[in-house]
């Protein structure tokens, strides 16, 4: 079959599918992908983490992580078997759905990941992406229905800050998340 034969078939529809990727390959995989002509969707969030040598003073940097560790979507055609070529690119580790052939994702699975993007990344804002407590709530800590505090901030998804009066004194504590609880209103 010619040129001009092959422009005269319609053209197939694409569709989304899921890529597994090697650890940490997801960027590479999608640059592979992006240099074979796919277009390839690999949806990113911003992480808070620590500087070595700087917890003293809090410092954080942001960093750009895989909302979906490990994986990322492509657009394929399926009966064309152009999906093929992914399997030898550096980054993949495989595809979802058979050997035979990968499981079709929605086109609106992918349309409501990317409506939750701002900047280019992930902002979900989840109940996790929230603090416990609002600042100055009362919180105590469970066991110690005694010791009432006040929420500071929270440090990271498994600690928070908290100002108590112990012996006539003000204190900040860092404890564990989970053993707050809502002192409620006096």
């Amino acid at each position: 079959m010619d040129q001009v034969e092959k422009s005269n078939l319609p053209s197939e529809k694409k569709v989304w599918i899921v890529v597994s990727c090697r650890q940490a390959q997801e960027v590479r995989a999608r640059v592979e992908l992006e240099r074979q002509g796919f277009e390839v969707y690999l949806p990113m969030r911003l992480v808070s983490i620590r500087r070595p040598g700087r917890q003293a003073n809090g410092a954080r940097d942001l960093l750009a992580r895989p909302f979906l560790p490990g994986y990322l979507f492509c657009r394929v055609g399926l009966a064309l078997g152009d999906w093929r070529r992914i399997w030898s690119t550096f980054g993949v580790k495989g595809l979802l759905g058979s050997e035979e052939r990968p499981a079709a994702v929605r086109d609106w699975v992918v349309d409501r990941i990317r409506d939750q993007e701002e900047g280019g990344f992930i902002k979900l804002g989840l109940e996790a992406d929230r603090p416990a407590f609002d600042r100055g709530a009362r919180v105590q800590l469970a066991g110690l229905d005694q010791v009432e505090g006040l929420f500071v901030e929270q440090i990271d998804e498994r600690r928070a800050s908290i100002l108590v009066s112990l012996l006539g004194r003000d204190s900040r504590v860092t404890v564990d998340l989970a053993k707050l609880r809502s002192a409620g209103a006096k």
